[in-house]
């Protein structure tokens, strides 16, 4: 009897022990987040992509959806340009809640048609929106257009554009998964070993 009681002792010493270590384990990941703006789908995709090549760490989610963030370590930013702009969502995001999230900024990524010196422009005017913060690591990515899912507004706005340049009004897919994925991995690498 009392070998038994001690064997009970023991195994229960040793699940208590292991699950002590498992949370301890969980404590020292990192809890990150990315929050989007995207208007048609493109900058959800490339965000979903970048937690792809995360290890799927992050908990991806919409700017317009964002509840309680008191629990990630990190934060990665990402939207879609408009005219020049953030997305109507982000903005709405950075202005209620940029001095909660600014001190975890770890990234920003920006989805548009631009590329090279307008695209940076595009970053800088992000950073800026989230207070002067410099993030370790920024990109910007192409996106799609698909005509179907435009608002009437906004196909209007699109003909007119291609209509001024003299080029046609299509519908395109200029995204890159293999691209997401290795911003995610950079990410990732940059930020796996810093303290929290």
């Amino acid at each position: 009897m009392k070998f038994r009681i001690v064997l009970c002792v023991l195994i229960v010493g040793v699940c208590l022990l292991s699950l002590a270590k498992g949370m301890e384990a969980r404590n020292d990941e990192k809890r990150v987040a990315i929050i989007y703006g995207s208007r048609y789908g493109s900058t959800a995709q490339t965000a979903e992509w970048i937690a792809e090549g995360m290890e799927g760490v992050p908990k991806v989610m919409s700017a317009k959806d964002v509840g309680d963030l008191s629990y990630y370590d990190l934060i990665i930013l990402g939207s879609g340009i408009y005219s020049g702009q953030l997305q109507e969502d982000m903005l709405a995001f950075l202005a209620e809640r940029k001095d909660e999230v600014k001190s975890k900024i770890v990234a920003l990524f920006v989805v548009c048609g631009a590329s090279g010196p307008s695209a940076e422009r595009y970053l800088e005017m992000f950073a800026a929106e989230c207070g002067g913060i410099t993030p370790i690591l920024k990109r910007d990515f192409r996106g799609w257009l698909k005509k179907e899912l435009l608002t009437p507004e906004d196909y209007q706005l699109m003909e007119n554009l291609y209509k001024r340049r003299n080029q046609p009004f299509e519908n395109y897919d200029n995204s890159d998964k293999t691209k997401c994925v290795e911003f995610g991995k950079e990410i990732w690498e940059a930020i796996k070993d810093a303290p929290q």
